[in-house]
Parts: C-alpha cells; sequence; structure tokens
C-alpha cells in the first residue's frame, strides 16, 4: 500500500486508521510506503503503527533535487512497492491511497493511475479520500 496527503491535514490518528482500514478490507498489508511529512504522512505513519502495519517512510530530498523532490520521492515509492508486489504470490495487489492534499497528492495519484495502465501482472488501484 502507498499513501499520502497534504501537509494540512490535521486529522486524528484514528480517522486515518479507520480510512485505512476501510480501504483495506480486511486484507493483509504487507508495507505501508508514505513520504514521511507533516501533516497527512505524519498521521499515516502513526495509524500504521497503531494498526501493527509495516511502514517503510520515503522522505524526499528537497536539497539535492529541488522542486523535483515531492514527484521523484512519489514515483520511487510507487516503483518500490509494485517490486515488492511482483514478488508476492499471484492475486496480489498495490493500493495507492490519496488523503486530502494538493500539488503533491495530486502528483502521486497521477503516476499512479499511469502505472496501473502499465501493470498487466497484478491489480494497481487508486483511490481518493475526500476531505469532508
Amino acid at each position: 500500500m502507498v499513501a499520502g496527503g497534504g501537509r494540512d491535514l490535521t486529522w486524528p490518528v484514528e480517522r486515518v486508521a479507520a480510512h485505512l482500514l476501510e480501504v483495506s478490507r480486511g486484507r493483509l498489508v504487507q508495507a505501508l510506503f508514505h513520504g514521511a511529512a507533516r501533516g497527512a504522512d505524519q498521521a499515516i505513519a502513526a495509524a500504521a503503527e497503531q494498526l501493527g502495519w509495516p511502514q517503510w517512510p520515503c522522505p524526499a530530498h528537497w536539497d539535492r533535487h529541488g522542486r523535483s523532490a515531492g514527484p521523484i520521492r512519489n514515483r520511487l515509492m510507487l516503483v518500490t512497492a509494485l517490486e515488492r508486489v511482483a514478488a508476492l504470490p499471484q492475486g496480489c495487489g498495490l493500493l495507492v491511497i490519496g488523503f486530502p492534499g494538493e500539488r503533491g497528492t495530486r502528483s502521486l495519484l497521477e503516476q499512479a493511475r499511469c502505472m496501473a495502465q502499465r501493470a498487466s501482472c497484478f491489480r494497481v488501484a487508486v483511490l481518493q479520500i475526500p476531505g469532508a
């Protein structure tokens, strides 16, 4: 699973955990990748901890890549998650979740949708959590 969202998200961890549980539909989560930024990513990390899910923080390297760091990090998260899925038994898939956010979240979801169109051996599902 890959999850991300905006830096301004202030939802309680319990709300984020409830959404993660709902979209996982009780399936085993092998790993949860997140961007390790403030806001949504912090809440996602805390929710993963609360749920006992292994997590893989993937911070962006802003000093090295400048404004491109976010999209580069998003692609790295998706590629790494897809590599892990490819190593799992047939029938496994990748779920990409976007919590409320702005450009960075849109970038993550757009990249995931492009990868979903190219994935032939497994399913890639992309979900947007509404902000209400």
